[in-house]
């Protein structure tokens, strides 16, 4: 067993429908990481909601965690039902997690680390433990601090792009957790700001510990930005890096329209002025269109334009939430 200090970590994060679980699926099969199939889903369905209440017992975190990691598995399986047998994991994970902290990010991690590295029954690997998870890079300096090793890289999208992605979901998905399309947009601007904003300040402050890379380049030359993303780790370039996969099953994609992929697509990029409001472009490019200009994605609006449409939206933003 290897110490947190000593643990070398990659996580790769971006808001929510930037593309993350595409470029995750590039790493299956790829032997100079140790792939974490699942997303991590801990750092946001477990941290901090729950482990913040003081009034929730032990046992009832630890029931918390398990169904967490459950649940987490089990939307890959969806893909591919061989890729993890999830019983032997958790009985594993269940013994890991009897004496840690579990209000201690680093110590439920590190037991994630531990019991899949049992579970694959390899012995300790110096190749980096790779995981997933949305959002995570305003987190990278905490997670810098406790694992010294780690890597960082986000994927950065067109958020207008991005918005219609979620967009596309909010009638068949987002509605089922109380998620309209205005409550979608309002987390965009706020959300997806701040990974861009964190970002940037990241990967000019660590710039051999962090990296992003734009989804556009990402699926636009494959190639040449998964050669980067291997430089970055320091590990060696596989072809299995450019095919999306699950345990060596081509990863379809998770979009919401129902589409198909067989391999890396483009096909909606720039595809925002088909898919959602004049408002809602108008809405983001206001609120972010200084951060997105940093990025290279032109704003299609004037700023005075954008701020009437803005107020707008404020009016049923300071209703909804103040």
């Amino acid at each position: 067993m290897k110490n947190k200090e000593d643990t070398p970590l990659v996580i790769l994060t971006g808001h929510r429908k930037s593309g993350t679980s595409m470029f995750h699926r590039l790493f299956d099969g790829v032997d100079g990481v140790n792939l974490y199939p699942p997303d991590i889903s801990i750092l946001y369905a477990y941290f901090p909601c729950f482990t913040s209440r003081n009034s929730i017992s032990d046992s009832e975190l630890r029931d918390r965690l398990v169904y967490v990691v459950r649940e987490s598995i089990d939307r890959i399986l969806i893909h591919n039902p061989s890729a993890v047998n999830i019983e032997k994991f958790l009985s594993i994970f269940k013994i890991e997690i009897c004496n840690i902290d579990l209000r201690d990010k680093s110590d439920v991690i590190f037991s994630i680390y531990n019991a899949w590295i049992k579970y694959q029954d390899v012995g300790i690997r110096s190749v980096p433990f790779l995981v997933k998870e949305t959002s995570q890079s305003i987190f990278f300096e905490q997670y810098l601090n406790i694992f010294p090793k780690l890597k960082m890289i986000s994927l950065i999208r067109d958020p207008r792009d991005n918005y219609a992605a979620i967009n596309a979901g909010v009638d068949k998905y987002y509605s089922k957790m109380g998620e309209n399309a205005f409550k979608s947009l309002s987390s965009l601007i706020n959300r997806a700001r701040m990974d861009l904003l964190s970002s940037k300040i990241n990967q000019k402050k660590y710039p051999e510990s962090f990296l992003a890379i734009q989804f556009e380049d990402l699926v636009s030359d494959t190639q040449t930005v998964m050669n980067r993303v291997a430089n970055f780790l320091e590990i060696e370039f596989s072809p299995a890096m450019l095919k999306p996969e699950t345990n060596g099953k081509i990863y379809t994609g998770n979009n919401f329209e129902g589409s198909k992929f067989s391999g890396v697509s483009s096909k909606n990029v720039g595809m925002w002025k088909e898919r959602i409001t004049i408002e809602s472009v108008k809405t983001i490019e206001y609120w972010m269109g200084d951060i997105m200009n940093y990025w290279g994605y032109t704003s299609e609006f004037n700023l005075t334009d954008s701020q009437i449409e803005f107020s707008k939206f404020y009016e049923k933003y300071n209703c909804e939430y103040f």
